[in-house]
């Protein structure tokens, strides 16, 4: 196992105005399951890939366990990395294609069965180690790729987007699978992906990435309760957070938000928060905290009800996402499914006051 430093980390390729990756600084746990999240083209399979050596860093140092590793070729670095298209060779059956990495190494071929074999195990995949990679599904495919990474024992395992290739239902067993081997393997994994829902429920810690600058690092509930800045609170989440332009309005020592026709009682915590009352600000809050006026609970405080008429009711299942309009507003909610609402109804909703957010006019939350 092993601790991943990044130092002023950046990836600069000639003719782009911008930097692919900028100035990051970041600092892994031994042992800690780290996803780096964002959407396309936001530096993270770059990262990865400057960690794994594959790419050259333009400035910056890396180091793992204390090592600098940044100008080692990638043998040498002690990383395993599991390929989004699983990159393995077609004309080599499973067992040829795990043990491929430990055979150009003249490991001992005793120790090399013990290794597959051990792996394959691990895996769930014994009974396929005579057969060739198009003999496989492509959950079987992932398991052989992760098999030839945990074989080489690295101190620290890699992942490009290894689930993309999946339909849903194999993407999240295999989902579960990574997550267990994790626990079992207590080694350090470096993980990314596009998917919101898999840095959630994977992740130790994970960083949000965009325009090659880490908007926000931390735990997944951390990161959904309390985001930084208005691209994280659209980013992450599904629906994304409802945002609200308007004024702050303060009446003796309350504050309140005005949108159109419609003012919003704010929370004490933002009284101490705001520099400028006279600043663009920018409210949120998620469609889950959006509440029918007559399911509120006593635990929470509301706003007063507002009357809403339902353009589109999106049936998910157990909930519903309501597209809502209102005095000029409009928003999505999610309510479970057994309250009967459908397009055109009109129905009174409430948003919880001590569940919004605000972002001053650069998009940074005043907390």
């Amino acid at each position: 196992m092993a601790n991943v430093i990044l130092e002023k980390i950046a990836k600069h390729y000639p003719g782009n105005d911008k930097p692919t990756v900028n100035d990051l600084n970041l600092s892994i746990n031994d042992g800690e399951f780290m996803v780096f999240v964002g959407p396309s083209g936001c530096g993270k399979s770059t990262v990865l890939r400057m960690i794994a050596g594959l790419i050259n860093t333009t400035s910056g140092k890396m180091l793992i366990n204390g090592k600098d590793i940044t100008d080692l070729p990638p043998k040498d670095r002690g990383i395993s990395m599991v390929f989004q298209n699983y990159a393995l060779f077609p004309h080599l059956d499973v067992y040829e294609n795990i043990s491929f990495g430990l055979s150009i190494r003249k490991t001992d071929k005793k120790e090399i069965d013990k290794r597959v074999n051990d792996a394959a195990e691990l895996l769930g995949i014994t009974d396929f180690l005579r057969k060739k990679p198009k003999n496989l599904s492509g959950g079987q495919r992932q398991r052989v790729a992760v098999g030839r990474a945990i074989v080489r024992r690295p101190k620290v395992f890699l992942f490009d987007e290894p689930l993309s290739n999946l339909d849903a239902k194999m993407r999240t067993q295999m989902r579960v699978e990574i997550s267990k081997l994790h626990k079992k393997l207590k080694t350090t994994i470096i993980y990314v992906t596009h998917d919101q829902c898999e840095a959630m429920t994977m992740a130790d810690r994970m960083v949000v990435l965009n325009n090659g600058i880490i908007q926000q690092c931390g735990a997944p509930s951390e990161i959904y309760s309390s985001p930084k800045n208005i691209f994280v609170a659209t980013f992450i989440g599904s629906p994304p957070m409802n945002l609200f332009k308007g004024e702050i309005i303060r009446e003796d020592d309350r504050l309140f938000f005005k949108i159109n026709n419609t003012a919003l009682m704010l929370p004490l915590k933002f009284s101490g928060a705001l520099k400028d009352e006279t600043c663009d600000y920018t409210l949120g809050i998620r469609p889950e905290h959006i509440y029918l006026d007559e399911r509120k609970s006593d635990d929470m405080t509301f706003s007063e009800a507002i009357d809403c008429e339902i353009e589109l009711a999106e049936s998910m299942g157990n909930d519903v996402s309501l597209h809502c309009k209102a005095q000029g507003l409009e928003f999505q909610s999610n309510q479970r499914h057994d309250f009967p609402i459908k397009t055109g109804d009109r129905i009174k909703l409430v948003f919880a006051i001590d569940k919004l957010h605000l972002f001053d006019k650069n998009g940074d939350s005043v907390l």
